[in-house]
């Protein structure tokens, strides 16, 4: 299978409005070969976007919490005392592609 039918069946999937596992079981391909088709195409479009920034808008403090806030999109997520640096800067990696 070529990149560009690769691709297109990737687009095709994500436009489905159903989970990538279903999509695949439906169109009888292998779940597996098709992350590796997203995979590739993910890093592929990272590599070629800029980086791009977030507006910060700080908002006035209604109360004292030991607790940050990070908004993207449909996205929040909230972060309290505690937290592991490494499991944030994950999840941020992972956000990054959806916002």
């Amino acid at each position: 299978m070529t990149k560009v039918e690769q691709l297109a069946l990737v687009k095709e999937c994500r436009a489905s409005g159903i989970t990538a596992k279903e999509w695949c079981e439906a169109k009888g391909i292998n779940y597996r070969q098709y992350v590796a088709w997203a995979t590739k195409l993910n890093r592929e479009e990272n590599q070629t976007q800029p980086q791009q920034w977030a507006d910060v808008t700080l908002a006035k403090e209604e109360s004292k919490t030991d607790e940050i806030r990070l908004s993207c999109g449909r996205w929040t997520i909230y972060v309290g005392n505690g937290f592991s640096p490494g499991l944030l800067a994950d999840v941020i990696r992972v956000v990054e592609g959806k916002c």
